[in-house]
């Protein structure tokens, strides 16, 4: 937890130098793959078992980590899409007591009416409806000739999400559950205290990245990516869900909210 701390401590205070914004996103993406295997770079056992390394910084590939990913999305998606839709079909009316707790919480920071502001520069592009009027690709996925999916595709996964999954869960929730082993089953996964003290790291670090409240939202995902590397073993299974989620969500703001 201290090296979290120290990682997304630095990060913020690197977005305070001017000219280098560009650069720390790099150097918090190598930090993700590397700093854990040189903290544990006396301990090559554990760094098999965490799966940082000692090989690669990238962790062994596993079909099975990419046959439970692929359940995962079957499952998930299609309720989540629906809960997408109602959701901003009630809060792009005006509705906001579904957020009521959140607005609440928000009010007492410094980012009180960041959230509302927000929604109202979104609303802007929505129908007012439940279905959105048509499929929009985003801009990023038609670029090259189409070849711009495939180039988010691989950053999405490489430059994002793998790199997340092998420092938060890879490194963070496996070195945290040596210290508080899990005890009881989440549908047959044992979890427990690390999985969601990792996953409130893991949005409080999205949070370092942009000032939105509404970032720590990440938590939740963040608890299902915690599952599915316990549950497959491998951490391939939380990064191809977590790169197919993002490109899921960016689809659906570019349809739900086309201009």
């Amino acid at each position: 937890m201290i090296a979290t701390g120290v990682l997304y401590g630095t990060y913020g205070l690197l977005g305070l130098v001017p000219g280098i914004n560009s650069y720390r996103g790099v150097a918090l993406v190598a930090a993700f793959y590397f700093l854990p295997s040189w903290l544990l770079r006396r301990e090559p056992e554990v760094q098999a078992r965490y799966q940082v390394g000692p090989d690669s910084p990238v962790p062994p590939w596993r079909w099975r980590g990419a046959k439970v990913a692929l359940i995962a999305a079957l499952v998930v998606f299609p309720p989540f899409v629906l809960c997408f839709w109602w959701f901003y079909q009630q809060v792009c009316a005006g509705d906001l007591r579904v957020l009521s707790p959140v607005l609440a919480l928000e009010h007492l920071t410094p980012w009180a009416g960041g959230l509302e502001r927000f929604l109202v520069g979104l609303c802007r592009g929505h129908s007012g409806g439940f279905w959105p009027a048509g499929l929009e690709l985003p801009a990023s996925w038609t670029a090259y000739g189409g070849l711009g999916f495939v180039r988010q595709v691989a950053e999405g996964l490489f430059a994002v999400a793998l790199a997340e999954e092998v420092f938060h869960r890879g490194y963070l929730m496996s070195a945290l559950e040596d210290l508080w082993p899990p005890r009881r089953s989440v549908l047959g996964v044992k979890l427990g205290l690390a999985a969601v003290i990792s996953s409130l790291m893991f949005a409080v670090g999205h949070l370092v990245g942009m000032a939105q409240a509404a970032r720590l939202a990440t938590f939740f995902p963040a608890l299902v990516f915690a599952w599915l590397w316990r549950r497959s073993g491998s951490l391939w299974a939380p990064a191809l869900f977590h790169t197919a989620a993002n490109l899921l969500m960016d689809l659906l703001l570019e349809s739900t909210f086309s201009r």
